[in-house]
């Protein structure tokens, strides 16, 4: 991984990549081979790279978002219906650690 991970988007695909379903059905690496890579390992990359192409802001702190926030954003994550049929299900713990990542 070159420098920090910056995006929330390619810290969800990190920690999503253990999740039994996602390893039992192989759909990082065919994923990957969709789009043209080598391996479900360099999709988080390729997704940094192409938010540069695009000129998306560089983490959530350019988008505004405090760690101060984190509390909040993390209490909506749980309640939210998706938070129970994501391939990996997150921890309070797991989410802030995610979102500090993507600071």
């Amino acid at each position: 991984m070159r420098g920090r991970v910056r995006s929330l988007l390619t810290a969800v695909v990190r920690f999503n990549a253990s999740a039994a379903s996602i390893q039992k059905e192989n759909r990082l690496q065919r994923m990957a081979q969709a789009i043209g890579l080598a391996s479900g390992s360099d999709i988080p990359e390729a997704i940094k790279d192409m938010n540069a192409r695009l000129g998306l802001p560089t983490g959530l702190a350019e988008m505004g978002v405090q760690r101060g926030q984190f509390g909040k954003i993390i209490e909506g994550a749980l309640a939210d219906h998706c938070h129970k049929t994501n391939p990996r299900i997150a921890t309070a713990g797991e989410y802030e650690e995610m979102l500090g990542t993507s600071l």
